[in-house]
């Protein structure tokens, strides 16, 4: 998994670690995050594992990036002295504990990792594709953990040396599962686990019960209209494009503010281009939000921009919000031009803001949208249904190696 435990309580993401459990059949779970000490400060960073218990059946392991700050000098040696340390760890943690299976969120270094630990202890490997990583490098030009492997090159050998070797593929999505199969996968062992049971419940309630968005409101001192987008400030997540929209959209007359909820390495440089192009004033910066927040908020959006949204687009499809998105990754199969929302070409901001503008202006064809949005959302990401999928893929894995 990719991230740590502290992310996880920061962003209120409870659901996704205890849908893990897909509401009992794993009677326990593990869940690793083997580098956290990147992201954690000073010596917390170094020495042994950190084991936290989430409760009965669910255990959080968060590894370190060296094995001592006295070793530091060599940062190389350092590394490989934990994250052996803590292979030994997930071993005799699996092996006790007998477990079934082992599931990666990447086929990266969690993909050698998880293989590494299929073999030892002689069970199914599983990844949830999540990605179409050739996106991420065509918009970003790095790899994508640059860190680590440096070049895409390099990511791409090891894509193809660990799909193949997954017994269940999993896409999040029609599109994630094509890139899994175009680079390895086996299309025989390729299914769909959509995101629906790792939203948190307040995206489900109706959106006229959340929360107070007045309160909102004087927290963030937004006046007036407002549009928004959910994601991390990430040069892959194209944040830049809601300015230019928005810019075209205050040009044509509409006083309207824009909301980014998410942080990321990007937010110095968009604050300056808010402030180079005229918008400071129109522009909140509101960092990363608990969920029950976000879900509050959502609903009272005249418009979501979407140039690239992951879980975060089904949670505004889920408000009944009326959305504009580019035709880029998989939000093409949730938003369908002119039925759930409004699909452009990728990076055509004009285009985006036009469409916008329409939405803007007749809010009974936006509300329409935005209704039909919801009701596929709800069809498509219910999570009973999806949890059921899922046991049965398990149940078939399982039964097929007996």
């Amino acid at each position: 998994m990719s991230f740590t435990l502290e992310m996880y309580r920061e962003r209120q993401l409870n659901q996704a670690l205890e849908s893990r459990k897909l509401g009992g059949y794993f009677s326990k779970v593990i869940s690793v995050h083997p580098l956290a000490g990147l992201f954690e400060p000073g010596e917390s960073r170094f020495g042994a594992p950190v084991l936290t218990q989430l409760d009965e059946g669910h255990l959080f392991i968060s590894g370190t990036v060296g094995v001592s700050r006295l070793l530091n000098w060599l940062p190389p040696l350092n590394l490989i002295l934990a994250q052996a340390r803590l292979i030994s760890l997930m071993y005799r943690l699996g092996r006790d504990s007998r477990v079934d299976v082992i599931r990666i969120g990447d086929p990266y270094y969690l993909g050698l990792l998880g293989l590494v630990l299929a073999k030892l202890l002689s069970v199914p490997l599983t990844i949830r594709a999540c990605f179409d990583y050739d996106l991420l490098f065509k918009t970003s030009r790095k790899a994508v953990f640059p860190k680590l492997f440096r070049f895409r090159f390099v990511e791409k050998w090891i894509e193809r040396f660990v799909f193949p070797r997954c017994d269940l593929v999993a896409g999040a999505n029609q599109n994630n599962l094509d890139y899994a199969i175009a680079n390895g996968a086996l299309r025989e062992r390729g299914i769909i686990f959509r995101y629906g049971n790792l939203i948190h419940p307040a995206h489900f309630t109706g959106p006229e019960t959340r929360g107070d968005i007045e309160q909102i409101r004087d927290e963030l001192q937004l006046h007036g209209s407002f549009m928004l987008t959910i994601c991390r400030l990430e040069k892959m997540k194209q944040p830049e494009q809601n300015l230019y929209a928005l810019r075209e959209l205050r040009r044509a007359g509409h006083d309207i503010s824009f909301v980014f909820i998410g942080d990321g390495a990007l937010l110095n440089q968009l604050e300056q281009m808010a402030k180079e192009m005229g918008l400071s004033d129109a522009v909140i910066f509101a960092g990363n939000r608990p969920q029950e927040w976000i879900a509050a908020i959502l609903p009272h959006a005249k418009v979501v921009l979407s140039p690239h949204m992951g879980r975060a687009l089904t949670e505004a499809c889920l408000a009944g919000v009326p959305i504009v998105a580019y035709d880029y990754d998989w939000q093409g199969e949730i938003i369908r031009g002119e039925e759930t929302g409004e699909l452009v070409p990728d990076g055509d901001w004009s285009q985006m803001a036009n469409k916008a503008q329409r939405l803007l202006e007749d809010r009974s064809y936006a509300i329409g949208l935005g209704s039909a949005a919801r009701r596929l959302a709800l069809d498509m990401m219910s999570p009973g249904n999806l949890s059921q999928h899922e046991i049965q893929a398990y149940e078939n894995l399982f039964r097929s190696r007996r």
